[in-house]
């Protein structure tokens, strides 16, 4: 069965109107890489609707890159990096994206590779290259939470 096309209400979130429980292993990997692919585009946008997402999309704690965050804390991180870098774009370079999951535990882990660009105009500041991407998703609950994010700078070119 395909992953029906959620609509873009609840600011714009990821995981709002996704049932998580009853689900196959098949629908699971399939939920995943949307969310995985459609969390990229709302980070990517230059609005807040990756930090008023945050209670709806993660767990009350989450591994931020391989620390534990509170939502309060993971808000204020997000914030920073946009005051840093407010014009984003993350995309999952294709054929890239690899979504594992554990069925019994209502668990999923999506690896990608991604391409990134960043900027802070106001600094004058630019930043292209690509990183490894992890997100773990839970399907335990009555809908997905993100459990953890994370990854690793891959390799950095001057942006032009």
């Amino acid at each position: 069965m395909p992953v029906p096309a959620l609509p873009l209400l609840c600011t714009g979130l990821v995981l709002c109107s996704f049932p998580a429980l009853a689900q196959s292993g098949p629908e699971m990997q399939r939920r995943t890489a949307f969310i995985a692919e459609r969390y990229l585009a709302i980070w990517s946008s230059n609005d807040g609707g990756a930090v008023a997402g945050v209670p709806y999309m993660y767990g009350p704690t989450v591994q931020f890159y391989g620390r534990p965050y509170t939502q309060g804390q993971l808000i204020d991180e997000k914030r920073a990096a946009i005051r840093q870098w407010p014009q984003r774009r993350y995309a999952i370079r294709p054929g890239t994206l690899r979504v594992t999951c554990n069925v019994p535990q209502a668990k999923c882990a999506a690896r990608a590779v991604i391409d990134f660009e960043v900027a802070n105009p106001a600094r004058g500041a630019r930043k292209a290259g690509s990183a490894r991407f992890d997100l773990g998703v839970s399907y335990a609950g009555r809908q997905p939470r993100i459990l953890y994010e994370g990854g690793s700078l891959g390799r950095r070119r001057a942006a032009t």
